[in-house]
């Protein structure tokens, strides 16, 4: 499976860096991203992977409210996607979300954001810039 020969390496090196945003703790959960799938969230460095697809984003910037209830937030970061039997179709690029977080109950936390892409592939139908949307729903411990 070509998808975990390259999500593994690349994981294992966004785990290990460290996150220019101060986000202690771990979150866990489902989020429709590049389908739907299982989100991560580890010290800043956000994770989403599914059965064709990995992304991983990293906090740039993090804006609270007084509260500390609600997160503005701004991610940067890469994504494959595997198209198929056929590799031509595969993509891969750069992303950079925007976000807004938001706590439900005391350990679980929501998420909606707005994520321009540039998409990198042979097929050419399938490359260039791009706005897709992500939502999710994490339990923090």
């Amino acid at each position: 499976m070509k998808l975990l020969r390259f999500a593994i390496p690349l994981l294992t090196a966004v785990i290990s860096m460290p996150s220019f945003a101060n986000q202690n703790g771990v979150g866990l959960g489902l989020a429709y991203d590049l389908g739907v799938g299982v989100t991560a969230q580890i010290r800043g460095t956000s994770i989403f992977v599914n059965s064709d697809a990995i992304a991983v984003d990293m906090r740039l910037q993090n804006f609270r409210n007084d509260r500390g209830t609600a997160y503005v937030y701004i991610d940067a970061g890469g994504f494959y996607e595997d198209g198929g039997r056929d590799s031509y179709n595969d993509k891969a690029g750069v992303r950079l979300p925007i976000g807004l977080s938001f706590g439900i109950a005391p350990s679980v936390q929501a998420y909606v954001q707005a994520v321009p892409n540039f998409a990198f592939s042979d097929n050419e139908n399938q490359e260039g810039f791009g706005v897709d949307g992500a939502l999710g729903l994490r339990l923090r411990f």
